[in-house]
């Protein structure tokens, strides 16, 4: 027995055509399912698989990934451990740094199952530009400070999409009583940056926030994933102002930062130590500026419809199906390639937490 399934392209995209996947599954065989994320930037690299059927969705373990790169393998993947038992997907991580133009092959057996999915990494952007302004965005009645980062690139040749993303870096170094590095105690910790949704024209594709109970504002979904077309300034220089909270990125300065532990310590932790040294702590911002293929902006797309409307106004609103490009089986694979600019730099030293007053 065969199962379609219909992959139908968003209204938003203006297009009435549709990709037509056959999968040879009865209603409650198993279909193996294949997810990644890739980019130019981290070197580790994570694939999700899991078994899908009417019933139930459960984890695949024991399965081989192979990694190839231009025909190549490059990597195995290695399976992580499940953290609790019954957990519905399994995760395989791999090593591996990619560039543009680079064809990227992700093989999976497991049993009778096999999953394959290729993808092209995608050219670079190159960022002319950024300078920042401070600006006061009200919304529902409530003022708040933002950093306005106006972002100036080169638009890629041809219909292009790109995604709008940050990470903020910390180095961390632990001092003694005369504020030199104490070998051993310093590292890096490094976490996403928080971009606004909504309140660009150009990032929300001119859907803005409103304060008001207007329809269409209420059907329009939140531009959650910062992905845009280069259809206002195609072929040439590209203008993006998106917007930060400005206490989002900066370091504390009147209270003490957070306890860096080291990761030779392990479970064996010398809390009394670590509160005893000053800690210096360098961060650095930067505003990532991601080159994407449409099936993977598609993919996006989809899944903002789904995250803002969920079931509650499914009512209202077509149908979404998310795309595959998964052979043998369902699921998404997708590559960006990451360009950044640094907009903001700052070094604090904070006093050994045992000399912290609280009140």
């Amino acid at each position: 027995m065969k199962k379609i399934v219909f992959l139908s392209v968003l209204s938003f995209l203006a297009a009435s055509c549709h990709e037509e996947v056959v999968l040879p599954v009865g209603d409650n065989e198993p279909v193996g399912v294949m997810n990644a994320q890739l980019n130019t930037l981290e070197p580790v690299h994570s694939v999700f698989l899991s078994v899908s059927q009417k019933s139930r969705v459960r984890a695949m373990p024991g399965a081989q990934v192979r990694i190839f790169v231009n025909g190549m393998q490059a990597a195995v993947a290695e399976e992580i451990p499940a953290s609790y038992e019954g957990e519905w997907e399994t995760a395989y991580t791999f090593e591996s740094v990619f560039k543009p133009g680079d064809e990227i092959r992700i093989e999976a057996r497991s049993g009778e199952m096999t999953l394959s999915s290729t993808v092209t990494v995608p050219e670079a952007v190159t960022i002319s530009s950024l300078d920042t302004s401070t600006v006061r965005m009200s919304y529902m009645g409530d003022a708040s400070t933002y950093l306005q980062l106006k972002t100036e690139f080169e638009d890629l040749p041809g219909t292009s999409f790109y995604r709008v993303d940050g990470r903020m870096v910390d180095e961390f170094t632990y001092l003694d009583e005369e504020g030199n590095p104490v070998p051993g105690y310093s590292g890096t910790s490094e976490s996403s940056l928080w971009v606004e949704t909504g309140f660009d024209p150009v990032i929300s594709e001119g859907a803005g926030k409103t304060g008001g109970a207007d329809l269409g504002a209420l059907l329009a979904a939140e531009n959650s994933y910062h992905c845009f077309s280069d259809t206002p300034f195609s072929g040439r220089e590209g203008t993006i102002r998106p917007l930060v909270y400005h206490d989002s990125f900066r370091l504390p300065e009147g209270f003490h930062y957070g306890i860096y532990v080291p990761d030779w310590m392990g479970d064996e932790i010398d809390w009394e130590k670590l509160r005893s040294m000053k800690r210096k702590v360098s961060r650095r911002v930067t505003l990532q500026l991601r080159s994407l293929d449409f099936p993977e902006y598609h993919y996006f797309k989809s899944l903002e419809i789904l995250e803002t409307f969920g079931t509650d106004m499914s009512f209202l609103v077509e149908p979404t199906t998310l795309p595959t490009n998964v052979e043998g089986g369902l699921g998404f694979v997708g590559v960006e390639t990451v360009s950044e600019i640094p907009f903001y730099t700052c070094t604090q030293e904070y006093p050994p937490m045992d000399d912290v007053i609280y009140y």
